[in-house]
């Protein structure tokens, strides 16, 4: 697998519990490879591979035309982006199998990605014929098929990201021809407070001024009964916006538990065990 960091943070890289950002595919676990994304890199590898163009090439025409066309062109430069995760997954094996078979891409922000998603489709009204017509081509094919590529969307429990999420579904599927192939609900609380809990804590409550209890609890039992006021309220809003999500959004809504672990490799596993919980 090869897993895509399109922002070249180090994010994606820190959470698969490796500290490599470059280009080039790394291995970070089992299985498991990781790239960042890097636009002149792009440009760079695709003028040696189509056109044979060597990397420490300067001022030729050529390398002049192609750095025109990437820079002062809306699109070209989305197409960087995107152009390299599609090569990636044309690569094959010398006996024709697929060299990674699944690409998971940690994409931009959603005021970027529907940009990069629909580069290619913009491009084919710029791009008339030749080489570069059928790239654009192959590329907008491969977006646009659900049996090849599909979008997760992402998001908070609160209504802001709630309602980003829903609109750049609508977006994704109307300007980037792209398939909703699910909806994760982040850092959700997924246990709701028992009644039997909160009888318990009001008991607690009563009694706060017991000097043996307050001994017993290390202080005042209120803040046991703020923070089970919390849990519900965070609870209450989970239920909420997963309603709202799977109202506007036509795919399968995936809740990730809140967990109180540093980002990291452990995090991911424990997204990972409550997504393939949800899965079987």
């Amino acid at each position: 697998m090869l897993a895509v960091d399109v922002d070249g943070k180090g994010d994606l890289s820190a959470a698969l519990g490796s500290r490599y950002l470059g280009f080039k595919p790394h291995l970070a676990q089992q299985r498991v490879s990781v790239i960042a994304m890097d636009a002149q890199q792009s440009f760079q590898e695709y003028l040696h591979i189509y056109f044979k163009v060597p990397a420490i090439t300067r001022l030729t025409p050529l390398k002049r035309v192609f750095d025109f066309i990437a820079t002062a062109v809306p699109g070209p430069r989305d197409m960087l982006v995107v152009g390299k995760i599609a090569y990636e997954e044309r690569r094959r094996e010398p006996d024709g199998r697929p060299v990674w078979d699944l690409i998971v891409v940690d994409s931009a922000a959603s005021g970027h990605v529907v940009s990069h998603l629909s580069a290619a489709r913009s491009m084919l009204t710029l791009v008339r014929g030749g080489v570069i017509r059928s790239q654009v081509e192959w590329i907008d094919a491969l977006i646009r098929d659900p049996e090849r590529t599909t979008a997760v969307l992402c998001a908070l429990p609160e209504e802001m990201p709630v309602v980003e999420a829903i609109e750049l579904c609508g977006r994704l599927r109307s300007e980037a021809g792209m398939s909703i192939g699910a909806c994760f609900l982040n850092r959700v609380v997924t246990e709701p407070v028992t009644p039997a809990v909160r009888r318990l804590v009001d008991t607690l409550v009563a009694a706060e001024h017991d000097e043996t209890l307050q001994k017993r609890l290390g202080g005042s039992p209120q803040s046991i009964a703020d923070a089970t006021r919390l849990a519900q309220q965070l609870y209450a809003a989970g239920v909420a916006e997963a309603r709202r999500l799977q109202a506007k959004i036509p795919a399968p809504l995936v809740r990730v538990p809140l967990t109180a672990a540093r980002p990291g490799l452990a995090t991911a596993r424990a997204a990972a065990d409550a997504i393939a919980g949800q899965a079987t």
